[in-house]
């Protein structure tokens, strides 16, 4: 068996909504898994956490261990293959390029005499930053997210992962990108043992004012289930696309960027949306030549998508309709195969990111491109956006006023104090213009 190939007008709510992870259901059961970790390393502090790398991850680490020897980061950089060194180096470049674009300024201004109004954009003093670790290792991450903090102005750069079981260290490769991309603090924690003390604190780890990082259902639910304790990035779960193929798509293309995305693991998935029979038959038969290719681990994971239906090739009935359904799904990456992909691209507003044209796959703003591969997810993509400096930077107004500039708004204070039955406001004002 490999990916279904399902018709779009044939399906029901509910095989539908499962296209995509989209399934609201997700995260109940590890909500339910990761509420008494979260509760017990706040009350129990550095213990606790050393209970939950001991029972989960299988490793033993004393409160002593959980912060990372600033020795041992530079190491990790001397040690570096001179070729991943030097795509490192190109990555943060591109990725620091694209994130001081997005700085904003200060501004001010008198909106009438006296009464001077703005806003200020200051960076948070903290921010915790989680690198997945697992199936794979991901120094790519450690760049995504450290970049834009860094650049945002952040003092205190926290970036925590898991230790592999048979060294009691993070990656090499990991640690090498946290330094380079800025990190100041590194710690040897893992999923949501990460978030509870990034949100708390213990004794040993001081606590952080955001958290961001992508991470499986977990991780996802440890940041919701936080969220308003420390400030929350985005919803950036396991790692999906939607590759449009209209026209005269390309099949094997269209399967190859099917794989890109799905290939991470068994909670990832990869949905092709084309208008022909025809095509969807030729891309399923070069996805299952491209999957007989891949490790075993790996096409394993797809299959197990395709079988629960999240994974597919949707057959629509016009590209208006397949459109749509991309705006339904609202993937964190969309990949327009077209013959005008620039018009395509224009009508998505709901997706991570646009990867406009057949030589555009995800994985170059996965890795160099200088775009952020921490997107949202889930079908978060219509309420929200990929990383930024925005998310480690607080918005925050200000007024200034002179007592003429009081003089002047004082009428309509009074007449709003009035009417809301608040006199105590109007008491505020008058006290200042005796």
């Amino acid at each position: 068996m490999s990916v279904p190939i399902v018709h779009l007008a044939t399906l029901d709510r509910s095989q539908r909504t499962r296209i995509g992870n989209r399934d609201t259901e997700r995260l109940v059961e590890p909500s339910a898994v990761v509420a008494p970790v979260l509760s017990a390393i706040r009350e129990g502090g550095d213990e606790a956490v050393s209970g939950f790398l001991r029972a989960v991850d299988h490793v033993e680490l004393a409160a002593d261990r959980f912060i990372v020897e600033r020795a041992s980061l530079d190491e990790a950089v001397a040690a570096l293959d001179p070729a991943l060194r030097a795509a490192m180096d190109h990555t943060a470049r591109n990725l620091e390029r694209y994130h001081r674009a997005q700085l904003v300024e200060d501004f001010a201004l008198e909106v009438e005499p006296g009464v001077v109004i703005g806003e200020r954009f200051p960076p948070v003093r903290a921010a915790g930053l989680y690198v997945p670790f697992g199936t794979a290792t991901y120094p790519s991450s450690a760049l995504m997210l450290c970049v834009p903090a860094r650049v945002a102005g952040v003092e205190r750069i926290v970036l925590a992962s898991g230790v592999d079981p048979a060294t009691g260290e993070i990656p090499a490769t990991v640690r090498a990108a946290a330094a380079i991309g800025g990190a100041t603090e590194v710690w040897r924690l893992s999923g949501t043992a990460a978030v509870a003390a990034f949100a708390y604190g213990t004794p040993t780890l001081r606590r952080v004012d955001v958290i961001a990082g992508p991470g499986g259902p977990y991780v996802a639910a440890a940041k919701q289930l936080v969220r308003g304790v420390v400030g929350v990035d985005l919803d950036a779960g396991p790692s999906e696309v939607l590759v449009l193929g209209l026209d005269d798509a390309d099949p094997d293309l269209l399967a190859a960027d099917l794989i890109s995305e799905a290939e991470h693991g068994d909670t990832s998935c990869g949905v092709v949306v084309v208008t022909d029979a025809g095509l969807a038959e030729r891309v399923a038969a070069h996805l299952a030549r491209r999957l007989a290719a891949l490790p075993v681990m790996r096409r394993d994971a797809i299959l197990c998508q395709g079988r629960e239906g999240r994974s597919a090739i949707v057959v629509c009935g016009s590209n208006a309709a397949a459109i749509a359904f991309s705006e339904e799904v609202a993937a964190e990456h969309v990949i327009v195969h077209a013959a005008d992909p620039d018009g395509v691209a224009a009508e998505l507003r709901s997706a991570g990111t646009v990867c406009i044209g057949a030589m555009t796959p995800s994985v170059a703003g996965s890795y160099v491109a200088g775009t952020n591969h921490v997107l949202p997810t889930g079908g978060a993509a219509r309420h929200s956006a990929g990383l930024s400096v925005t998310h480690f930077r607080r918005r925050q107004s200000f007024e200034r006023i002179t007592r003429d500039g009081l003089s002047r708004l004082r009428p309509t204070i009074a007449t709003w104090a009035t009417s809301e039955g608040l006199p105590g406001h109007l008491a505020a004002v008058d006290a200042r213009l005796v």
